[in-house]
């Protein structure tokens, strides 16, 4: 597998990740007192978070990505949806190669 498929289903997981916790998780643990869910999808995101960030540094540093699009990418997987939007960019960057 690419770099960059690599980069996108890093990418496109931790957004997931990232969607069900903030909107799922923490609200049922703060609302219901139902701490398992954060317990869970933690590390789980953190784990995804930290791989997208190694791989898109690692990208960066052999010439795969564009600085710009790194950037979008690592911000992108700090927002919920934003993950989403980076995706998009990659995409299109894919087309533009």
């Amino acid at each position: 597998m690419t770099h960059r498929k690599v980069i996108y289903w890093l990418a496109f997981s931790d957004g997931l990740a990232l969607l069900f916790l903030a909107f799922i998780a923490v609200p049922l643990k703060y609302v219901l007192d139902v701490p398992l869910g954060v317990k869970i999808l933690g590390p789980i995101h953190g784990a995804l978070f930290l791989s997208l960030t190694a791989a898109t540094l690692t990208a960066l540093g052999r010439g795969v990505l564009k600085p710009r699009l790194a950037a979008f990418l690592l911000i992108g997987a700090l927002i919920p949806l934003g993950a989403f939007f980076a995706d998009h960019k990659l995409k299109q960057s894919y087309a533009t190669l």
